[in-house]
């Protein structure tokens, strides 16, 4: 699986994408987890205190903000599907 990273989150990530291993149970929250279990610095980023996504990012799903897909944060993913992770800009 693809993930990518925009502007203000490639120096925490250390470039625009990363290909990270894919289990057939992995949801966009067990993604989340690894992701920020395994770079230094994300969970800063794309957390609030309570361990929840921050409203400082969005998640998107092959081009679909994950807050609008039917499961939200537990929407299982495919290994072909790329998820985008970028901040929210602010005034929209």
């Amino acid at each position: 699986m693809t993930v990518g990273f925009f502007a203000t989150l490639r120096p925490i990530v250390g470039g625009k994408t990363l290909e990270v291993p894919f289990s057939d149970a992995m949801t966009v929250q067990a993604l989340i987890d690894h992701l920020t279990e395994r770079i230094p610095g994300l969970r800063d980023a794309i957390l609030d205190d309570a361990g929840l996504l921050s409203r400082r990012v969005h998640v998107f799903i092959d081009g679909r903000s994950a807050i609008y897909l039917e499961d939200g944060l537990e929407t299982r993913l495919a290994p072909s599907q790329r998820v985008d992770i970028f901040p929210a800009v602010a005034g929209g």
